[in-house]
């Protein structure tokens, strides 16, 4: 039998393609999870302009919540562990827009009872909240006004004192608020 380069040439090419797709994927520490439908580009595209600007950061997109609570939370706890317990000083972000809000808060919720501190998590348009944990360092809360918008707010675990937590509302819609400037630019400078 003999080996010919063309034949193979499919499986390269979309090994290539994979690997170029998921950029950062292997030093990702800020974990950004879109909401439900967000793997719609016209529904996603906030988070995904966020994940642009934050090298290392992975994110995660899917369009039912079955796929956010069976795989998506799943992976990011599993790739947290593990990179955790090679690395225990690496900061962890935790980064969450209407769904995906609820996930994160679900996380960080799930990393405290493990001994896993969190260095930021930021809150957007979430609908059902955890309250945050004294093993979060910093978190923000986003909120919009328009009617479309949940507007709820996070609150911190009873006998949380140490979390630095800012809320803030904008006059924006709630897809619309994934890509607000002034919200990527606090996310930004709290991760830092």
């Amino acid at each position: 039998m003999r080996f010919k380069v063309a034949n193979f040439l499919p499986l390269i090419v979309s090994a290539f393609l994979v690997a170029v797709m998921v950029p950062g994927s292997a030093q990702a520490r800020t974990y950004i999870v879109n909401g439900i439908a967000s793997a719609v580009p016209f529904i996603g595209y906030g988070m995904n302009n966020l994940g642009k600007r934050i090298p290392g950061s992975k994110v995660f997109s899917y369009i039912t919540a079955i796929e956010g609570n069976r795989v998506i939370k799943p992976r990011i706890l599993q790739d947290i562990e593990a990179r955790y317990s090679k690395n225990p000083g690496e900061p962890i972000n935790l980064i969450g827009i209407s769904y995906g809000a609820n996930l994160v808060s679900e996380i960080a919720g799930r990393l405290a009872k493990k001994g896993i501190p969190v260095n930021y998590l930021g809150i957007i348009e979430g609908t059902s909240l955890r309250a945050i944990p004294a093993t979060v360092r910093k978190a923000d809360n986003f909120i919009c006004t328009s009617a479309e918008c949940s507007k709820k707010r996070v609150r911190l675990a009873g006998g949380n004192n140490s979390t630095s937590l800012g809320q803030f509302t904008y006059d924006d819609g709630h897809i619309d608020l994934g890509n607000n400037k002034k919200v990527h630019s606090r996310i930004i400078s709290r991760i830092r």
